[in-house]
């Protein structure tokens, strides 16, 4: 457990409000790249964390635009981001 600046111990943050997951696709043609397209479903987050998450799997030092998804190239195709809505119950992490 971190310890606070006043020397006691922080207490474990919790997020109240909907959670969202973080998808992520990236699409590419498997005879350029002799890869397979790759998924990936980050754990529940708060939408704060979900949209700095999103903007550092797309590369990007700005607040991202509108709802998404966005898109951005790789090599022999593209990486798909999105946000949405976790499923009621689940806890972040």
């Amino acid at each position: 457990m971190a310890v606070g600046a006043e020397g006691g111990a922080e207490q474990l943050e919790l997020t109240l409000g909907p959670l969202y997951h973080v998808l992520v696709d990236d699409r590419v043609s498997g005879p350029l790249t002799a890869r397979p397209t790759r998924s990936y479903r980050s754990p529940p987050q708060g939408l704060e964390e979900a949209r700095c998450l999103a903007a550092l799997l797309l590369d990007r030092g700005d607040e991202l635009e509108g709802e998404g998804p966005w898109r951005r190239p790789l090599a022999g195709g593209q990486r798909h981001v999105a946000i949405v809505l976790a499923a009621p119950g689940q806890i972040g992490g």
